[in-house]
């Protein structure tokens, strides 16, 4: 797949998701996605290692357990290392955490990538409820390794 590939995806992503209410191309090779319930994210091309980036904001932690939320951001990318392509982080303003995808979509499909963000979409929505206080990120972890997420790429 390359920056061409997803360009000519991203102009078919949106009539052929019924889900998807706007697609912003934002530059040359990044585009923000809306869904009808509320979700935004980020998706970008990668041009250094010929990956599509998705980013997504899940939340903002409590004043009260913030500094919990944040110091478990770093065991949760550990147990996260090669088991999944996604990794937590602040955003810049350091009030949300971020879910960040890399993929290689592979055979540069519709379908490939469709299955892709409902994939994302599926972790966001799992560890948003870590963000929310109601799991731990070692369960989270452990859920998204467990239901199919895909192996991080070597």
């Amino acid at each position: 797949m390359n920056l061409s590939d997803l360009q000519y995806l991203m102009h078919q992503l949106g009539p052929a998701t019924p889900e998807i209410t706007t697609i912003i191309q934002e530059s040359i090779d990044c585009w923000m996605v809306e869904f009808d319930e509320g979700v935004s994210l980020q998706l970008a091309w990668d041009e250094r290692f010929h990956r599509v980036r998705m980013e997504c904001a899940i939340g903002q932690p409590d004043e009260s357990a913030r500094e919990a939320i944040y110091a478990s951001l770093l065991n949760a990318n550990l147990q996260l290392t090669g088991i999944a392509d996604i990794k937590l982080a602040l955003s810049d303003n350091d009030e949300e955490v971020m879910l960040i995808g890399e993929y290689d979509i592979g055979d540069a499909s519709l379908t490939a990538l469709r299955k892709q963000l409902a994939e994302f979409l599926d972790a966001a929505g799992k560890f948003s409820l870590w963000v929310a206080g109601l799991l731990t990120p070692e369960s989270v972890a452990q859920r998204s390794a467990m239901t199919g997420m895909h192996p991080a790429s070597a």
